[in-house]
């Protein structure tokens, strides 16, 4: 199972003086899309995301919340491909802010639309905690919940992996999208 590196990363930084500014991805705030080459084609804010793509909900359980339903809203991966001229890739590497790489072939991605997620559903306990207000559905994914953006699958409906410990395609702290060079 793949641990974040992220808090670790960032206090190594702090204690070393450095900055996220020497990373090859430096905000975790933006999402960049790109064709071969690594060259940027498009970058994205959540804000920018949700206003140029429609809102889609995945309701499930994921490799990390012991069967706990979740509710997820993004943009759809494929559309998100699809408007920036990546959909006639065969892989996609999604890229996270800790330098995690994975592989996600676009047969999978167009079978099963997965979300890049933006936002978590309010639960009674970010009710009482003031993290939602009363009536509130959706909240910002924060760092504790993968964000601000994290590659979300309807679990339920994947195929068994071979290994059970393979949840590669999942991946939070997401930072670009490029088609395999």
């Amino acid at each position: 199972m793949r641990q974040s590196k992220v808090p670790l990363i960032v206090s190594l930084l702090l204690v070393s003086g450095l900055s996220l500014a020497n990373a090859a991805y430096d905000d975790p705030n933006v999402l960049s899309v790109e064709k071969e080459g690594g060259k940027s084609v498009a970058t994205y804010s959540a804000q920018e995301l949700t206003k140029t793509f429609p809102p889609k909900i995945i309701e499930t359980n994921t490799p990390w919340t012991n069967g706990a339903i979740r509710r997820y809203r993004g943009a759809s991966l494929k559309e998100v491909l699809a408007k920036n001229g990546l959909s006639d890739a065969t892989i996609i590497e999604g890229i996270a802010l800790d330098d995690y790489q994975a592989k996600l072939e676009m047969n999978e991605i167009n079978t099963f639309d997965p979300i890049i997620a933006t936002e978590i559903g309010c639960t009674d306990a970010d009710r009482s905690t003031t993290v939602c207000a009363t009536g509130q559905e959706f909240r910002p994914l924060t760092d504790a919940d993968r964000g601000p953006y994290y590659v979300v699958w309807p679990y339920d409906q994947l195929p068994k992996a071979s290994d059970p410990g393979d949840n590669s395609r999942w991946i939070w702290f997401l930072v670009a999208l490029r088609p395999e060079s």
